[in-house]
C-alpha cells in the first residue's frame, strides 16, 4: 500500500508550516488561511476530522488515533486526523512530516480566544503544543460577527506571521507562543494592532435544561453565558478587541505563581507530620 504521506515534503530551501485548527478540516477558516500562507511557505494541513472546539490541551492516550489524506473541493488537500488539535500537532510533527516545520499555525478560529477562553481553546492549545516542541507557534482567531471579513484577516495573518517569524529566528528558543485575535470589523475599520496582556475576561457560565429523548434521564443540560470583562484598558486582549484592535498576546507555559514563592519559604522548615 502506498504511503499517504508521499509528496508532502518540500525542497530543503522552502519553509514548511504545519496548519491545524479546532473547527475541523472542513471549516472555511483553515482553508482561507492556507491559501494565504501558501504564498510564503509549503503548508501541510493536519486538522481534526470533526469539530473539537473547547477541548483545550486534551490529547489521545492509551488508544490509537487514525488519519487519512483527503482531497476536498477546490483542490484542498490535507490530513484528517481522528483526534484533537493537540493530537494533530503531535502526530504531524512526529509522524506525518519527515522534518520539523518552521512554524505551527492554528486557525483561523471561528470566535475569539481572548482572556480565560485561551485555556479552553483547542486552537490556542495547538500553538502551545508547538511551543512545547520549541517551534515558533501562532494561534489566529476571529471574533464572532466578523465572518464576512475572514479572507481579509487571513491575508493580515500571513503578513503578521512573516513579521513575527523574522523576529523568532534570532531567538535561542521558542518557548513563547502567540495568541492573535481579530476584531469583528473590516480591516479598513480596524484601528490597528495592540500588543496586549492576557485579560481575566471570563464567561458567566450557566446551564439550561433541554429534553433529550436519547438519554435514560430524558434530560440534558447545555452551557451558555455571556463574556464578562474585568479590565477596562486596551492593554488587555478582550478590551482591545472590543475597541476594534487586533490583539497580539505573547503567552508562555510557566504557570508558577512566582509572587507566592517567598511567602511560602517558611513551610520548608516545618516538620512533616501525620495525624
Amino acid at each position: 500500500m502506498s504511503d499517504p504521506r508521499a509528496g508532502t515534503e518540500p525542497n530543503d530551501d522552502t519553509r514548511t508550516f504545519l496548519l491545524t485548527n479546532d473547527d475541523g478540516i472542513d471549516a472555511t477558516g483553515i482553508w482561507d488561511l492556507q491559501k494565504e500562507l501558501a504564498a510564503i511557505a509549503t503548508v501541510i494541513v493536519a486538522a481534526p476530522e470533526s469539530e473539537q472546539s473547547g477541548v483545550g490541551h486534551a490529547f489521545t492516550f492509551n488508544m490509537p488515533i487514525h488519519y487519512e489524506r483527503q482531497s476536498l473541493s477546490k483542490g484542498r488537500d490535507g490530513f484528517a486526523v481522528c483526534g484533537t488539535p493537540v493530537d494533530c500537532v503531535k502526530f504531524g510533527i512526529s509522524f506525518l512530516l519527515q522534518k520539523r516545520p518552521d512554524a505551527v499555525v492554528a486557525g483561523i478560529n471561528a470566535g475569539e480566544n481572548s482572556g480565560l477562553s485561551a485555556f479552553y481553546s483547542g486552537t490556542v492549545a495547538a500553538a502551545r503544543e508547538g511551543a512545547f516542541w520549541d517551534i515558533p507557534s501562532f494561534a489566529f482567531s476571529l471574533c464572532k460577527g466578523g465572518e464576512r471579513y475572514r479572507r481579509q484577516y487571513a491575508a493580515v495573518a500571513a503578513d503578521l506571521l512573516s513579521h513575527l517569524l523574522s523576529r523568532e529566528r534570532i531567538r535561542k528558543n521558542h518557548r513563547v507562543y502567540y495568541n492573535i485575535n481579530f476584531p469583528p470589523c473590516s480591516v479598513k475599520e480596524c484601528r490597528g494592532i495592540k500588543v496586549t496582556s492576557q485579560s481575566m475576561a471570563f464567561f458567566d457560565d450557566r446551564y439550561e435544561t433541554i429534553d433529550v429523548e436519547s438519554h435514560r434521564t430524558k434530560k440534558g443540560y447545555v452551557i451558555y453565558g455571556e463574556k464578562k470583562d474585568i479590565e477596562t484598558s486596551d492593554d488587555y486582549d478582550s478590551r482591545a478587541l472590543m475597541d476594534r484592535y487586533i490583539a497580539i498576546t505573547p503567552l508562555s507555559f510557566d504557570a508558577t505563581a512566582h509572587e507566592r514563592l517567598d511567602c511560602l519559604r517558611d513551610i520548608e522548615g516545618r516538620k512533616v507530620t501525620t495525624r
